[in-house]
């Protein structure tokens, strides 16, 4: 049998627009998203990123737009046939949980780079604030957490899905809704003002990551410092 050969050459213009397709199709819930004010995601994680996706937004960068179209789409596939709406808003933050009706019980649904030997009590904490919050929202007290660990354990076999049963008492989930609440009042205050809350204040350290405002803020950040320096020196 002879052997054939082709020439490859990087097309990263075609990359590229591939990339702002997909990045189009993630943009059409945002108008429905946005319309409703605050969000648990929107409080859970960082408050300046959340402030400029809805009130000066920049196109998400190459790595976010995979990493949304991975989690929308095994989410569709994955949940379609037997997704039940689960939303809604209390206290003035509104929430929306995945759904699963194979025993009626609240389910969240999560994509990951972590390593598939991470364990449950390695989970990031902002997962955590959010199921709690869920839990709050519907009155539930456990959940089911399906994670897609999209590098496995880091070694074939890849991906891997695994789901953990969580419980959670009155006083966590309360607890969880009060820190809710306070992130909520200072959220609000700002977008009164029309001004982003501060830089590297209000986030877990792993979301600087790849974040499309990260330029920003460290510019942001560097004139802060100068001026209190300047303030200091005076």
């Amino acid at each position: 049998m002879m052997e054939g050969s082709m020439d490859w050459t990087e097309d990263s213009s075609l990359a590229t627009r591939i990339l702002e397709d997909i990045g189009k199709e993630l943009e059409l819930g945002q108008e429905a998203y946005l319309a409703k004010l605050v969000h648990v995601s929107e409080l859970v994680y960082c408050l300046t990123r959340s402030f400029y996706n809805r009130y000066d937004p920049l196109p998400p960068n190459p790595q976010e737009t995979m990493l949304f179209a991975v989690g929308i789409g095994l989410e569709q596939v994955l949940l379609r046939p037997h997704k039940k709406p689960a939303s809604g808003e209390l206290d003035g933050i509104h929430w929306s949980a995945d759904w699963l009706d194979y025993n009626e019980g609240l389910t969240e649904l999560k994509t990951t780079r972590l390593s598939a030997k991470k364990g449950p009590d390695e989970l990031p904490q902002t997962w955590i604030k959010q199921i709690l919050a869920y839990l709050k929202a519907t009155g539930h007290r456990e959940i089911s957490l399906a994670i897609l660990f999209l590098m496995g354990n880091y070694g074939p076999p890849f991906p891997t899905l695994r789901v953990y049963k969580g419980k959670a008492n009155d006083v966590e989930i309360q607890a969880n809704w009060n820190w809710l609440q306070a992130r909520k009042e200072i959220y609000l205050e700002h977008i009164e003002k029309r001004e982003p809350p501060q830089q590297f204040q209000w986030n877990e350290d792993w979301e600087c990551q790849n974040c499309r405002y990260l330029i920003v803020c460290q510019a942001k950040e560097s004139i802060r410092l100068i001026k209190e320096k300047k303030e200091v020196s005076t």
